[in-house]
C-alpha cells in the first residue's frame, strides 16, 4: 500500500512458548474496515483464537495491546491504546483500555500493536527497543510489586525514560479481579483495570512490556489539524465538567453525582451518605492531599491528580475509587481510601471490582450467609478500614479469605452457593461500576448490553441523562434521566460511538464533537472518513464482539441487571423511589440493533457490515 500517516504500519507478534518474533504489516483493508485500536484489536482477536470456548488463562488465549488510529498525533488526548484477550471475569469479551503515554511510546518503536501469544517457560518480560525485539528474563521480579518491578527495571537498563507496562502480585497469582498497569513510576499508573486482563498476562508467564521508541508520528495535514484545534480548544475548555475535571480531577464530581443520587452507598442500598463532603475533589485539594497535576499525551486538561505516597507519586483517588473502595463501604475517612487505593496499584487489582467484591463480602457477612469461619476469623463491618485494608492485602497476595474475594464475586458467591450471588452486583461476571442505573436509567440498559460486562465507559449515557446533547449524531433534545421509552436507539448509538473513539485512539473526556474526529481523522491520515463512515466502523466492532459473546453462551437473558436495581427503590436522595423498567428500553435497543429475540445479530445486519463469515467461524447460529 502507499504512504501512511499517523500509523505505524506494522503489527508485532510475540510468541512466548519459542521465543520468536515477527511482524505483519497493516493492509489497505483492515484500516478501512476497522481504523485502529480495539477495531483492528477485534479482528486479528477473532482471526487468531483457535476456539472461542477456550479458557481465558490457557496460552491458546491471544493478548492484544493496539493503540489507536490517532495515537501520538497532536490531535488532543490522542493517547489511547486498548487491551484485548478472553476475560476471566465473564469468560467471554474481555477489553480494558488506557491513556497515557506508553501507546504513544509502541508506536514511536515503530508499531501499531502487539499480538502476544502462548507462555513463556520461566517469568519474563518483552523488552522492544524501536526494531529490537527481546525477552528478557524476569524472575527476579516475579513477586515484586507495580512500582517497585517500574524501578528496578528502569535501573537495569540504566533509562528513566523507558515506559513500562507491568502486573502486581495478583496478576502473577492468576487473581481475576487483576489488571495491567501502565508507568506506575514516576507518577502513578493509568490502569486497565476491567475484566481482568493482568490475570491473562500473568498466565503467560509476562511480568512486563517495556518500551522505548525514538520515531516520529507523522501526520498528512498539520496545518488543517492545528487549525482544528485551535478552534476547538475554547469549546473543551468551555465545558463546565471539563472545568471540574481540570481542577479537581473526575474526583470534583463526587458532590453532583451524589445529589442525583446516583453514587453508591452501601452496596447500593442507600441514598444518604453524612460525610460525602469530605470525599470530594475540592476537599481533597484543599486538605493538602493533592500534591500535583500530570496528563496524558497532547491533553489540554490533564485531569490526572497526583499525591504522596510513601514518599511515591500515585494517583490520587478518583471518583469510581472514592465510590468503591469509600461510601460503597461505608468508609468516610480519605486517608483510608488513599491507602487502599495504593495497595491495589501495588498489588495489581481493579478498585471497581475489588470494592464491589468486599460490599458483597460485608453485606453477606451481615445477613449471615458468610461466617467468620469463613473469612478466617475476620469481623466484616461496615465502615471498618483497617478490615478492609487487611482484605486488600490478602486479595493481592491471593491468601486466606483474600484468595476467595480475588475471583470477584460472582465467581465467590457461585462457590460459597446459598443465594448468597443476590449481593453481587454485577452484569456477566463484571462488577457494577459506581453509577447507580436508578439514577441515570438509560446506564442501566448501558450496563446490560455493554459487551464487557457492566462498564459505564461504553456510551458515558449518564453524559446525556446530565443534559449533553450530541448534534452529530441526532441526540438533539434534553433526556430526562428517569424515562425508559426512546432511550434504546440513543444508548445504541452511544456506544456505537464509543468503538470508534476506541478505535480512532481519543479520550471520550475531552469530548470532541464526532463530526471534528472524523475531519482530524481524514486530515492526519490522508484517508478520508465521514462521520456515518465512522460509525459503520463502530457498529462492526460491536457485531463481532457480540458474536463472540454469543458464542460463549450469552443471550437476552443476560442482558439484565441485578435484582436490586429493578426491585428494590431507594427510600431517600436524588434517585429515592425509582427502579429500573429494562425491558422497554431493551425491546427498542434490539430493534435498532437488529438483532432477534436470542439477543443475537440478524443474517442481513451481518451481510450489510460485510462480517457474516464470523458467525459461522464461532459457531453462532444466525437468523
Amino acid at each position: 500500500m502507499g504512504e501512511l500517516y499517523a500509523y505505524a504500519g506494522k503489527i508485532l507478534y510475540v510468541d512466548l512458548s519459542t521465543g520468536k518474533s515477527w511482524t505483519k504489516e497493516l493492509d489497505e483493508e483492515l484500516i478501512d474496515k476497522y481504523v485502529g485500536g480495539v477495531g483492528i484489536a477485534t479482528k486479528i482477536f477473532l482471526d487468531e483464537i483457535p476456539n472461542p470456548k477456550i479458557d481465558p488463562l490457557s496460552p491458546d488465549n491471544p493478548l492484544i495491546f493496539m493503540t489507536g488510529a490517532l495515537t501520538g498525533t497532536p490531535v488532543y488526548s490522542s493517547s489511547r491504546h486498548v487491551i484485548v484477550a478472553k476475560s476471566p471475569i465473564t469468560q467471554a469479551w474481555g477489553e480494558s483500555h488506557i491513556g497515557g503515554y506508553w501507546g504513544v511510546e509502541l508506536k514511536k518503536a515503530g508499531y501499531d500493536g502487539i499480538v502476544i501469544k502462548g507462555k513463556a517457560p520461566n517469568p519474563a518480560y518483552l523488552y522492544i527497543n524501536d526494531g529490537e525485539v527481546e525477552l528478557r528474563d524476569a524472575t527476579k521480579y516475579w513477586g515484586l510489586d507495580t512500582i517497585e518491578t517500574a524501578k528496578q527495571l528502569m535501573n537495569e537498563l540504566e533509562d528513566r525514560s523507558v515506559r513500562v507496562a507491568v502486573i502486581g502480585p495478583a496478576g502473577e497469582r492468576l487473581a481475576r479481579l487483576s489488571g495491567i498497569f501502565f508507568e506506575p513510576f514516576p507518577n502513578g499508573p493509568r490502569v486497565a483495570g476491567r475484566t481482568g486482563m493482568g490475570a491473562v498476562m500473568g498466565s503467560k508467564n509476562l511480568k512486563a512490556v517495556v518500551l522505548k521508541g525514538s520515531g516520529k508520528i507523522r501526520v498528512k495535514d498539520t496545518r488543517k489539524i492545528t487549525y482544528i484545534l485551535s478552534r476547538l480548544l475554547p469549546l473543551i475548555m468551555s465545558s463546565p465538567t471539563v472545568q471540574i475535571q481540570a481542577l479537581y480531577g473526575t474526583a470534583g464530581e463526587v458532590q453532583e453525582f451524589y445529589e442525583y443520587g446516583d453514587m453508591p452507598i452501601k452496596n447500593f442500598t442507600k441514598g444518604v451518605f453524612e460525610n460525602i463532603e469530605r470525599l470530594t475533589g475540592k476537599a481533597l485539594k484543599e486538605s493538602g492531599m493533592v500534591t500535583g497535576v500530570y496528563g496524558c499525551w497532547a491533553c489540554p486538561v490533564k485531569c490526572w491528580k497526583l499525591i504522596d505516597a510513601k514518599g511515591v507519586k500515585q494517583r490520587a483517588p478518583e471518583y469510581e475509587t472514592l465510590g468503591s473502595l469509600g461510601t460503597l463501604l461505608m468508609i468516610s475517612d480519605p486517608l483510608i481510601i488513599k491507602e487502599a487505593n495504593e495497595l491495589c496499584n501495588r498489588y495489581g487489582l481493579d478498585t471497581i471490582g475489588a470494592g464491589v467484591t468486599l460490599a458483597w463480602a460485608f453485606e453477606s457477612y451481615e445477613r449471615g450467609l458468610i461466617s467468620k469461619e469463613d473469612t478466617g476469623g475476620l469481623e466484616l463491618r461496615w465502615g471498618d478500614g483497617a478490615t478492609v485494608l487487611k482484605l486488600i492485602e490478602m486479595m493481592g497476595k491471593r491468601e486466606g479469605f483474600g484468595k476467595l474475594l480475588s475471583e470477584g464475586c460472582k465467581r465467590a458467591s457461585e462457590i460459597i452457593g446459598k443465594g448468597i450471588e443476590k449481593y453481587c452486583m454485577n452484569v456477566k461476571g463484571a462488577e457494577v461500576p459506581m453509577h447507580d442505573p436508578r439514577a441515570f436509567k438509560g446506564m442501566g440498559l448501558q450496563y446490560a448490553t455493554s459487551n464487557r460486562g457492566a462498564d459505564h465507559l461504553y456510551g458515558l449515557f449518564f453524559r446525556i441523562e446530565e443534559g449533553e446533547r450530541v448534534q452529530d449524531l441526532k441526540i438533539y433534545e434534553r433526556v430526562d434521566r428517569f424515562t425508559t421509552k426512546g432511550k434504546g436507539w440513543m444508548v445504541a448509538t452511544m456506544m456505537i460511538w464509543s468503538e470508534v473513539q476506541e478505535s480512532v485512539g481519543v479520550c471520550k473526556f475531552v469530548e470532541i464533537p464526532p463530526a471534528h474526529v472524523a475531519g482530524l481523522y481524514t486530515f492526519a491520515t490522508g484517508i478520508k472518513k465521514t462521520l456515518p463512515m465512522l460509525m459503520e466502523v463502530g457498529k462492526r466492532v460491536f457485531m463481532l464482539k457480540r458474536l463472540f459473546n454469543n458464542a460463549n453462551g450469552i443471550s437476552r437473558k443476560d442482558d439484565t441487571l441485578p435484582e436490586r436495581f429493578l426491585k428494590e427503590p431507594l427510600r431517600e436522595g436524588g434517585s429515592a423511589g425509582q427502579t429500573v423498567d429494562l425491558e422497554t428500553m431493551l425491546n427498542e435497543y434490539y430493534e435498532f440493533m437488529g438483532w432477534d429475540e436470542r439477543g443475537v445479530p440478524r443474517k442481513e445486519v451481518l451481510e450489510s457490515l460485510g462480517i457474516a463469515e464470523y458467525a459461522s467461524k464461532l459457531g453462532v447460529k444466525v437468523e
